[in-house]
Formats: structure tokens, sequence, C-alpha cells
């Protein structure tokens, strides 16, 4: 490893929790904590100690239906970087997307509607910032800066229509809510206030735009318009609602919420209707994303210790598998949705 190397990764573990990711230390107290996407979030709880929990391996029949569904990008940690990898639902076919690329810092994958490209916040250099980049799923793998602004830019979120990305962005000394063009260009500001502005999700039908925001006092669900307008708040809890996700049809938004002292994955209609909490571990249930069938949802938890990947089926929640992977501290996955649009 390079002196360079080494000091990215070292400036990557303290940047850690500045934007998306997990940002909490084993065994702490949370409290005060950088906890995602650059926002500082108190949840009023000890974290509970890790038990390993017996988790469902798929059956045959289990395992054919998944491999059908296509792949899951996620975020993880390997040889001293943290890139973006690939793997079929059904645990199969494996691989780092961005090991060969300069960067070492690489999280918060989303999907183009088409497949082809993967939109996600990263690390270039030792003096810069996070920004959003692009990398191409297939071919020779190449990588495209989006933003180069002082502050962070954070989780962006592709249009269905795959010419526009919404993000959050710290330039104006606050986090709120910006979109541009596929290329970088042609940016605008959706949100503006005193209160932070993160998370964004760009509905399925393009209408709306979900995100996570501090302006009723505490991080809640939102929803707007894709043009910034009538922003209406979905949740109401005192603890933590974050990372929402459109279920396909776009009926639906999923969440990851420490309501009960405890991340768990909850699911309501898209105006906060029928809230229904799907897992009830005792370990970190979080970034829930659907399948592109709209049956299942991939997570991350830390059901087996550290984090990894599993999935659940929806209408029997109850129903939960490991999606094993070679990689250390698998988080934030998001489902590849391109056979929709074939």
């Amino acid at each position: 490893m390079t002196n360079k190397t080494l000091l990215l990764v070292v400036l990557c573990a303290a940047l850690i929790s500045a934007c998306s990711g997990s940002g909490i230390d084993d065994g702490a107290q949370i409290s005060d904590v950088a906890y995602g996407s650059g926002s500082e979030e108190e949840v009023a709880t000890a974290r509970p100690s890790v038990t390993p929990e017996a988790v469902a391996t798929l059956s045959v029949e289990e395992a054919l239906q998944l491999a059908e569904l296509g792949q899951i990008a996620f975020t993880a940690s390997a040889e001293g970087r943290r890139d973006i990898w690939l793997i079929r639902a059904d645990g199969n076919n494996e691989r780092n997307l961005t090991i060969d690329l300069d960067n070492v810092f690489a999280e918060a994958p989303v999907w183009s509607m088409d497949g082809q490209t993967i939109a996600y916040d990263g690390l270039l250099g030792v003096n810069e910032t996070r920004d959003i980049l692009t990398v191409n799923v297939y071919g020779e793998v190449q990588e495209h800066q989006l933003t180069f602004g002082d502050g962070y830019d954070c989780y962006p979120s592709y249009s269905p229509d795959g010419e526009m990305i919404v993000y959050m962005s710290e330039r104006g000394e606050n986090r709120d809510l910006f979109v541009m063009d596929a290329a970088g260009n042609e940016i605008s500001r959706l949100t503006e206030g005193l209160a932070q502005d993160y998370e964004p999700a760009w509905s399925p039908n393009g209408d709306q735009i979900t995100f996570v925001s501090r302006r009723t006092g505490d991080s809640e669900i939102f929803v707007m318009n894709a043009d910034g307008s009538d922003p209406t708040v979905l949740t109401d809890s005192a603890q933590l609602d974050w990372r929402p996700a459109w279920s396909p049809d776009g009926e639906w938004i999923t969440f990851e919420s420490w309501r009960n002292g405890n991340a768990d994955i909850f699911v309501m209609r898209r105006d906060g209707s029928d809230l229904r909490q799907l897992t009830h571990s005792a370990a970190e249930d979080g970034h829930p994303h659907f399948s592109p069938d709209g049956r299942y949802i991939v997570f991350h938890s830390r059901r087996l210790g550290d984090y990894q990947l599993f999935i659940l089926e929806v209408e029997q929640p109850e129903n939960v598998w490991h999606v094993p992977t070679e990689s250390v501290r698998a988080l934030l996955p998001t489902w590849d949705w391109s056979s929709l649009a074939n």
C-alpha cells in the first residue's frame, strides 16, 4: 500500500459517518452521532449487544426465484478500501465493481433505470470532500465525477427516465436537496432552509421525491413534488426515521426506523397510512430496498454480528434469508430495477 493510499484510508475512516453508512461505533452509547448523509442524529438508547442469530438459507426453489430478479449493488470494505460491489440476489456472482479505480472510498450506490450505470458518493483525494460519481456496470469500468462542491455531495437518486439525479449537498453551508442532469450540469436547488434535508429517492413515476428532513425537530420521512413544491411529512416519531425507498408501483415506501429503540424495517403507503413494522430483530436492520417485482426487500443487518445483506418477503416478513458475501461490512443495498424497463 502506498503512502498516499494509506493516508486516504485513514481519512476515509474519519469521514465514514459524514454522509451515508452506519456511523456508529461498536459497543458505544448512541448519542449525538454523525449518523448518515451528513445528518447529526441522536438516538436515545444504548446500542444492543450483538448476538448472532440463526438465519434461514435459501431452498433451491427460492434461490431460482431470486436469481431471476437481477443484481444488488452495495458498499463494503475489503483490502483497506470501501467499494461498490455487485451480487446476484441468490448470493452468486459477487464482484467488486470499483476495486481498480483511484478512489478508495465509495458508497451509497443507486442504479439507473436501464441498469447500465450506478451513481454513488465517493472520495477522490486527500484534500477533497465527498462528491457524486458514476460508474458503468458493464464493459471497461470508467468513473465520472459529477459534482465539485466545497461541501459534501451525497446520496444520489436517478429519475425514472435516467435524465436527472437528485442528491444532498452542503453547498450554501446547509444540507439541502439539489437536482442536476445525468452529466452533472444544469444544477438547481429543490429545498432551502435552516433544517437539514437529505436522503432523497425519486418515485417510480417521476412525480414525487421522498426524503428525510429535520424541519419538524426530529428526522422524519417527507414527500414533495419533483419540483420541490408541497413538502409533506409522512412520519411522526421522536426517534430516527430515515432511508426511505419506493416500491416499484409507487404505492408504498419502506424505511428504517429507530422508534422502538433499535433499527427495524417499516413500510407505509405513499401518504403515510397503513404503517407496518416488518422486522423485530434485536440486531440492527436497515436501509431497505424493494425488489423489482415488489415481493421482497433487501436490507443490511447485524444479525450475524457484522453488517451483512438479507432479504425478506414483504407479505410474510418472517421469511428472511441471508445473502452471503465475501466482503466485510456489507451495507446500503439497492436492487437493479432494469427488468421493469424491458
